[in-house]
């Protein structure tokens, strides 16, 4: 991209997958709620190198995903195709993604905190557009906590959020899981702590 605006870029560069190939526990947690199939569609913001996407994929959704490097979604193409699957994913920004499309799940994790303070409000009331009643929504966003130091590895645009804040942006969902965790972390080897915030929740109205 002509405007680098995360290291990721340089990070998934290599040939090794930065956050490995195995998915998140979360994945098999929106699967128990919402069963697959190819009629229902999966959207992953912010997919990073696409190992989520692909295991939605493989469990037989319909999944698009999109992220804001070009080297992640050249790796998610990698890593699809090694799986036998197919997947839509694309470049693009969680900041000013469009879509017509309407899906029965809507995750990104590790993303949110991408989002610029002007554009929060309107994202999740895109959120709630794209997502077909009786869908979900994961998310989940790193927050600030003042005895925990900046990880070693925050990016360039990357912005703390404060505790509690995401949930205010979902108050009309069915809530199926609402917390708050403190745990180590050692994606760029040197050991260090996040505190996160996390959400599933389904639109039924």
């Amino acid at each position: 991209m002509s405007n680098i605006r995360t290291n990721y870029e340089k990070w998934y560069e290599s040939d090794e997958f930065y956050w490995g190939t195995d998915p998140a526990d979360f994945c098999d947690e929106l699967i128990a709620l919402c069963p697959p199939s190819k009629e229902k569609k999966v959207l992953d913001i912010g997919c990073g190198e696409g190992k989520d996407a692909v295991y939605m994929a493989q469990k037989g959704y319909s999944v698009s995903a999109f992220d804001l490097t070009e080297n992640g979604i050249k790796k998610t193409l990698r890593l699809a195709k090694e799986k036998g699957v197919e997947i839509n994913e694309y470049v693009d920004d969680i900041n000013t993604f469009e879509t017509e499309e309407k899906f029965d799940i809507v995750y990104s994790t590790g993303t949110i905190q991408y989002l610029f303070e002007k554009n929060k409000k309107e994202f999740f009331e895109k959120i709630e557009r794209i997502t077909k009643k009786g869908g979900f929504v994961f998310f989940n966003v790193f927050v600030d906590k003042p005895f925990l130091e900046l990880p070693p590895d925050w990016d360039i645009e990357e912005k703390m959020w404060n505790p509690g804040e995401l949930f205010t942006y979902l108050p009309n969902w069915k809530i199926h899981r609402i917390d708050e965790v403190i745990f180590e972390d050692n994606s760029c080897g040197v050991p260090h702590y996040h505190c996160m915030d996390t959400i599933i929740c389904e639109r039924i109205i």
